[in-house]
C-alpha cells in the first residue's frame, strides 16, 4: 500500500450551536453501528499528519465528540461568545470524508494529490446576536457546493477549497488556501499542526456580510457601504491532538486572522483581529 495522507474536517463551526448540535447526532446516530473494519486511534491521528496510511477499501475510520469553542459574536465582532463545538471525523475507505464542515469525495486520489467535490453548510448571521447589527436583518445559513485540492509533502501539506453558496445564493462565493506543517511528539502521542491561511471572497458575499445598502442605513444608523471582492482575511491557525488511550483523544485549537481589504473597511466591523479557540474530547471507534 501507499503511504500518503487522508483528509479529515476538524474545526469550531460557524453554525448556529443547535444546528451543529442536530447535525452531530444525525451522523452519530447513522454511525452508531460498529464498523466491522476501523483503524486505531493513533493511525487516524497519523493519518491526518501525513505520516500514516489511510483506511484501505471498505474500511471506516470514526471519531465523535464534541467540547467547547469562544469567538466572536459575527464577523468583525468586538466581543465573543462561548458556544458548543463539535469534533467529528469520518472517513471511508480512500473515497468519501465527512466532517462538520462537509462530505466531500477524492475524485482525484495519488500518493501526494487529491481533489474532488465538497459539499457542506455556512451558517448566518443574526440580527439580535449584537446590538451593533439592529437594522442590518438576517443572512440565512446555506448549503454550499464546491471542489477541494490539497498537496503532501513530507510534514507539509497545501491545500485550497472554493466554496458557492447553493441555498441561499446571495451568501456569495468563497475560498480558502492553507499551509500546514504537522509533527508528532513523545512516542507518536502528541500532535501538532500550525500554518498560515488566506481568505478571499467575491463581491456578493462582501456585500452581504459586510455591506451596508441604502435601507439598512436607515434602519441601523450605519453609513451606506459598498465593498468589492478580494481577500478578505489572512492569518494563522494551529491544533493539538493528544492520545489519552487507544479511543479517546483530547484536542485543542486556535485560529487568529486579520480582516483585511474592503471587508476591513466596513462600518460592521468593530474590531479587525478575530480569535476563535476550542477544546474538546472525542471518542474513536
Amino acid at each position: 500500500m501507499t503511504r500518503s495522507r487522508s483528509f479529515a474536517v476538524v474545526c469550531m463551526a460557524r453554525a448556529p450551536a443547535a444546528a451543529r448540535l442536530l447535525f452531530t447526532l444525525a451522523v452519530a446516530a447513522a454511525c452508531a453501528h460498529r464498523p466491522a473494519q476501523a483503524q486505531t486511534l493513533q493511525e487516524q491521528v497519523l493519518e491526518q499528519s501525513g505520516l500514516a496510511l489511510r483506511p484501505a477499501p471498505g474500511e471506516w475510520s470514526v471519531t465523535l465528540g464534541g467540547g467547547i469553542g469562544a469567538g466572536p459574536r459575527f464577523p468583525g465582532a468586538s466581543t465573543d461568545r462561548a458556544r458548543f463545538a463539535p469534533l467529528i471525523e469520518i472517513l471511508y475507505g480512500k473515497t468519501l470524508f465527512l466532517g462538520i464542515n462537509g462530505l466531500g469525495l477524492n475524485a482525484i486520489n495519488t500518493t501526494h494529490f487529491r481533489a474532488g467535490p465538497v459539499l457542506g453548510y455556512e451558517g448566518g448571521r443574526r440580527e439580535d446576536v449584537d446590538a451593533h447589527l439592529n437594522g442590518l436583518g438576517d443572512i440565512h445559513p446555506s448549503l454550499t457546493a464546491g471542489v477541494f485540492a490539497t498537496y503532501h509533502l513530507g510534514h507539509f501539506d497545501a491545500g485550497a477549497t472554493v466554496r458557492q453558496s447553493i441555498t441561499h445564493s446571495s451568501n456569495g462565493l468563497t475560498g480558502l488556501v492553507h499551509l500546514d506543517y504537522r509533527i508528532l511528539l513523545r512516542r507518536e502521542r502528541t500532535f501538532f499542526s500550525l500554518g498560515p491561511d488566506f481568505e478571499f471572497a467575491n463581491a456578493e458575499y462582501n456585500q452581504t456580510w459586510f455591506g451596508v445598502t441604502p435601507t439598512q442605513s436607515f434602519d441601523s444608523g450605519l453609513p451606506v457601504f459598498t465593498p468589492r471582492g478580494g481577500v478578505k482575511d489572512v492569518g494563522i491557525h494551529g491544533s493539538a491532538t493528544y492520545l489519552l488511550s487507544q479511543h479517546l483523544l483530547l484536542r485543542a485549537l486556535v485560529s487568529f486572522k486579520d480582516i483585511v481589504g474592503d471587508a476591513a473597511n466596513s462600518p460592521i466591523v468593530q474590531d479587525r483581529t478575530q480569535v476563535v479557540f476550542g477544546v474538546g474530547l472525542a471518542y474513536h471507534f
